[in-house]
């Protein structure tokens, strides 16, 4: 039931898991329609989104919707909201996450004092770090624990502490965008609830009146 006659191959789901079928637009409009009809209050609806954006902008990846859930749950949000609002975290926005990342988390380092031996690493650095990790955890490469952890001190504090600063920025910016979205989806449509209601006691009082 609700199969496709001809199912995609591997390579058109892949395809299609990093640009939709039919087009982000539609995309975007699906979770916009699905976040202002969710059950519960303005404000938890923004807070359980919120709180998927920001856990995007953590290292963790695997563990955003863990994340997400908690942090909805410790500021009253709504863990579905949050759920949704970790696709903020996607194939097209992770380098640039991670990039931005790294560069405010170094910076917050470099002005604290602390770290100091860290060193400003190029994007084919980052790259050759990230593919150590990769064949360490494979075992597809000669790469002791040692190496593979000092790569990982370079790349992983700046990324967490730039992760927590733009993740607290995503979070109030995208909690306020949220309950301005919600709140006033929410009235244009008590207002057409209105009208109808309106309408359909005048068109009720005109058929009493009728002989």
């Amino acid at each position: 039931m609700f199969r496709r006659r001809t199912p995609l191959t591997r390579i058109n789901q892949i395809r299609s898991f990093i640009w939709p079928e039919r087009g982000f637009r539609r995309l975007f409009a699906y979770f916009f329609q699905r976040i202002v009809r969710m059950p519960g209050t303005s404000v938890s609806i923004a807070a359980g989104l919120a709180s998927g954006v920001a856990a995007s902008f953590t290292p963790f990846i695997g563990l955003h919707l863990l994340i997400a859930a908690l942090l909805a749950i410790s500021f009253r949000g709504n863990v579905l909201a949050s759920a949704i609002g970790t696709f903020f975290g996607n194939p097209w926005t992770f380098i640039l996450i991670w990039l931005a990342d790294y560069e405010v988390g170094l910076g917050v380092i470099h002005a604290f004092g602390f770290g100091a031996d860290l060193q400003v690493l190029s994007i084919d650095e980052l790259v050759a770090i990230l593919g150590n990790v990769i064949r360490f955890l494979s075992f597809t490469g000669n790469i002791s624990w040692a190496d593979l952890s000092r790569d990982i001190e370079q790349v992983f504090m700046p990324l967490l502490i730039g992760g927590t600063v733009l993740g607290a920025i995503a979070w109030v910016a995208s909690f306020l965008m949220t309950l301005w979205a919600v709140k006033g989806w929410r009235r244009h449509r008590a207002k057409r609830l209105l009208k109808a209601l309106q309408r359909a006691a005048d068109a009720k009082k005109v058929a009493d009146l009728d002989p």
